[in-house]
């Protein structure tokens, strides 16, 4: 366990006396101490508020267009007809691409987990060490799964810029801590400037070029965000808007992963503006990962009921849980902090595992092969500080040789008996 520092805040609405201010040993944890600050400072402040453009209407919300394209996204448990038409139109280009109706289709989920996103990059990465890492006509990712995401999705060729980002980076290349005295006026922890940076360092034109061609190909990359307006996740068709040819595609594309990564409370919300009837209104994006921490496809859209001319005749999905299914087992300390800590790392946990839970029975129901990876207690090694290099590059290395040795798929999963 990390040591914890604490700060006096001097109040800068209303007088509060103390508050304390502790440093995280993980994202998560962190975040559970956030929740605390927050709830503390809602109770005796009436602090500033950012400036922002209207919400979009609630009756326009569902039905407004991104950049004017139609399908550049969708809400994942309100518009399962709009997800089988992307799906579709995705399997009969990939059909036609390949002159043939495919034998097996490639499936691969990402979630999220913040520096745990090392443990995915190294299994990817021992993966095509392995020689028989498949191509996935549709990658999915969630929080640090949506940085991992269009690596994977774009294959081999990108395994060592995906191996650098989550080897080479730390703390500093992520977040700037606020000063505690701004903390109580703005409406995050953290500035995420360094994130962006990164981002865009490795989300070339390029790729987003590429991306746009694979998507003309049959290939899905999807990035699951939460719309705070809504409440909502909202996954966005990342290959529609790179092949769009929209000037301000490359630039959304950024904010989406950025958005998607964007813990609440910790990161600031990362606003995406739209045109409805006119008018600039804007939504409200943060983690993915606070409404789902790991997707496939919508539980309501059956693909068993899909036309059965198209698609193949065999699926397997891949599911990459960035972290443990469960908690470790610690003392718990009597205190605010502690409590509220553990309470909302247990939290996130527990709906990781519904999560999973979920994609498994979705996965039965459609003859889908499910197959899961998650860290195991073969794994001892802790953190002392979120995006430690030591502690990335052993969890890298650990995720590529439990691929190596074939070890890390669970056919079900961790205590599930049909």
């Amino acid at each position: 366990m990390a040591q914890s520092a604490s700060r006096r805040v001097e109040p800068a609405c209303l007088p509060l006396g103390e508050v304390p201010f502790l440093l995280p040993v993980t994202m998560f944890r962190f975040l559970a101490r956030v929740g605390v600050l927050l709830a503390i400072l809602g109770t005796g402040v009436a602090c500033t508020t950012h400036e922002r453009l209207p919400a979009v209407p609630r009756n326009q919300a569902l039905t407004v267009q991104f950049l004017g394209i139609a399908d550049a996204r969708f809400h994942l448990t309100t518009e399962p007809e709009r997800f089988s038409r992307v799906w579709l139109a995705a399997e009969r280009r990939l059909a036609a691409t390949r002159g043939r109706r495919l034998e097996t289709e490639h499936m691969l989920a990402l979630s999220g987990g913040g520096d745990n996103g090392a443990f995915g990059a190294g299994i990817l990465y021992g993966w095509t060490q392995r020689g028989n890492r498949p191509d996935f006509s549709l990658v999915t990712g969630v929080s640090t799964g949506a940085l991992i995401a269009p690596f994977a999705f774009l294959g081999r060729a990108y395994d060592e810029q995906l191996k650098a980002v989550y080897t080479s980076v730390d703390q500093n290349d992520i977040a700037i801590q606020r000063p505690a005295i701004s903390v109580l006026t703005s409406d995050s922890l953290a500035d995420t400037a360094p994130l962006a940076r990164l981002i865009a360092r490795y989300v070339t034109d390029e790729m987003i070029d590429q991306i746009g061609q694979e998507y003309g190909r049959g290939r899905l990359l999807l990035i699951g965000t939460t719309d705070l307006d809504l409440g909502q996740p909202v996954i966005w068709n990342i290959g529609a808007i790179a092949a769009s040819g929209h000037p301000a595609a490359g630039e959304t594309i950024r904010k989406v992963l950025l958005a998607s990564a964007s813990i609440p409370g910790f990161f600031p919300p990362v606003p995406m503006d739209v045109d409805v009837s006119g008018q600039r209104r804007q939504e409200m994006h943060v983690d993915g990962g606070a409404t789902t921490q790991v997707f496939l496809y919508p539980a309501n859209v059956p693909l068993r009921d899909l036309p059965q001319d198209v698609g193949a005749r065999r699926r397997v999905a891949w599911i990459i849980r960035n972290g443990r299914t469960l908690e470790r087992p610690v003392q718990v300390e009597r205190g605010l902090v502690p409590v509220a800590q553990r309470s909302i790392s247990t939290m996130i946990a527990a709906n990781s595992m519904g999560d999973i839970y979920r994609m498994y029975l979705v996965n039965r129901r459609d003859n889908v092969d499910f197959n899961l990876a998650h860290v195991t207690s073969r794994f001892t090694l802790e953190n002392d500080k979120p995006f430690d290099r030591t502690y990335m590059n052993a969890l890298f290395e650990y995720g590529r040789s439990e691929i190596t040795r074939d070890a890390p798929w669970a056919k079900k999963p961790p205590g599930f008996e049909p």
